[in-house]
């Protein structure tokens, strides 16, 4: 773990250098804030915060730059960027409320202070991210015969996204998969499944193999009919 803390360092200073006093802050964010990384499972998650009226124009090549900087981690490595009183960047809904709640400043402790995005914001980028992240992947799971080790990560996070998105969607905020999971334990949709999710939560923190949460035969399409069931009104 420590060999991610110095590489996240190491992009840290490496932004700093390249965006000069147009960057507020680096901050973790993600898994890496807000507890439950997997070394597995789990992306390198950072976000940046600039102040500069307009997004730097060289902004895919530093990105490429911090990526490179390891050859391991940096494949693992996503940047969340942008001003939040601009409409540019790579900020989306569910980041700029993770930054806010969880957000660890890695250079100045600068504490992201900026407008929370609404209920209604909250809610339709959870509608778009099950139309464009959730919805596409059901079928090609659904049709695996067997888990191949570069569907792992996919097929646990599908497994999961139930708890994600019903905890996002009643309390408009993020927070790790454990806590997802603690809340859906209490809410208890109906019809939906929890052992496959449990599992693939104990997946994550190393208990059991994702094989393991595979041989359950989870039912992908109900566990996806059960959510949107949930969520609708």
């Amino acid at each position: 773990m420590q060999a991610i803390v110095d590489y996240v360092g190491c992009v840290a200073e490496n932004f700093k250098a390249k965006l000069g006093p147009s960057l507020v802050d680096v901050y973790k964010i993600g898994s890496l804030a807000h507890g439950g990384f997997s070394q597995i499972y789990s992306d390198i998650d950072v976000g940046l915060i600039l102040s500069c009226p307009n997004p730097p124009s060289d902004m895919d090549r530093m990105i490429a730059e911090a990526k490179a900087l390891d050859d391991v981690y940096g494949k693992k490595l996503s940047i969340f960027w942008g001003n939040p009183e601009r409409g540019w960047g790579r900020l989306p809904v569910l980041d700029r409320l993770d930054l806010l709640d969880h957000g660890v400043p890695l250079l100045n402790n600068h504490r992201a202070e900026f407008w929370r995005p609404t209920r209604d914001e909250v809610r339709q980028e959870l509608r778009q991210s099950i139309e464009k992240s959730w919805r596409p992947k059901i079928g090609e799971l659904s049709g695996l015969t067997e888990l191949e080790p570069k569907d792992r990560k996919l097929y646990i996070r599908a497994i999961l996204y139930p708890a994600r998105l019903i905890f996002s969607w009643d309390n408009f905020a993020v927070d790790s998969n454990d806590r997802a999971v603690k809340y859906l334990r209490n809410v208890r949709p109906p019809g939906l499944d929890l052992v496959p999710i449990e599992m693939a939560l104990a997946c994550r923190q190393g208990k059991c193999s994702a094989e393991d949460v595979f041989s359950l035969n989870a039912d992908l399409n109900r566990q996806f009919e059960r959510t949107v069931s949930y969520i609708s009104p």
